[in-house]
């Protein structure tokens, strides 16, 4: 009778000891396994990220007034504005062109002569731009001559504008959201106070998903924190 419970005792030990081994290499197993996705995971989004750019700087070769490219997996959103038809044509060819691209959603607007205004201010912001307080909304009295300036080719362009504000990828990306569209507001209530139609201008703020430049250098950095203004393309 002793032998027949030592017997048990043994099996059952041996039961626990095989049933532990497998609760190990299950559990193993579902780590390696949830490894494997996350790694393929981020070289997706590695993956996204430079074909974006890529596409992004054979793009901002053509002649338009703004661009911008946002990838999805292997589709790459183009947005922005172009003078003409061919323009619009010749940056979704080059975008379908870069290695990796499955498709091309071009969603660019021809403005034709509105882009006269986009010239105007665009010349305006490559010798200025809107600064504010870091970390801030609060726009810095150093940018209120500029900002007059824009407010005045706005009333007579007589075109819808979209004030786009910007950040570098410092930070959080949901604060950085929230802080651009408070700038891109503070910016679009000032043009109103100076006489800017309300319905005429827009105000989004993108946070860090276009960058221009690169977010690892200090210089790129400060270039991708920016406030831009597109010319949608319709008259008000």
């Amino acid at each position: 009778m002793a032998t027949i419970e030592a017997s048990s005792n043994w099996l059952m030990s041996d039961m626990d000891l095989r049933f532990s081994q497998f609760e190990v290499l299950t559990t193993t197993g579902a780590f390696f396994v949830c490894l494997l996705f996350v790694c393929i995971f981020l070289e997706a989004s590695d993956i996204e990220q430079e074909l974006g750019a890529t596409a992004a700087e054979a793009v901002s070769k053509q002649d338009l007034f703004w661009a911008s490219v946002e990838p999805s997996g292997q589709e790459i959103v183009l947005s922005g504005a172009a003078p003409d038809y061919a323009a619009k044509k010749k940056a979704g060819q080059i975008a379908s062109s870069v290695w990796g691209v499955s498709s091309v959603d071009n969603q660019i607007a021809i403005i034709g002569e509105a882009g006269t205004c986009q010239a105007e201010i665009d010349d305006y912001l490559a010798r200025e731009r809107v600064a504010f307080k870091k970390g801030k909304a609060e726009i810095t009295e150093s940018s209120y001559p500029l900002l007059g300036i824009l407010a005045s080719l706005a009333r007579n362009c007589q075109t819808r504008l979209e004030i786009a504000s910007h950040t570098d990828s410092e930070g959080d990306s949901t604060i950085n959201m929230k802080l651009t569209q408070r700038r891109a507001d503070a910016v679009r209530k000032y043009l109103v106070r100076r006489g800017v139609a309300p319905e005429q201008v827009e105000a989004k703020g993108y946070g860090e998903t276009q960058p221009i430049a690169d977010n690892s250098t200090v210089e790129g950095r400060e270039a991708n924190v920016r406030v831009e203004f597109r010319v949608i393309g319709d008259t008000v």
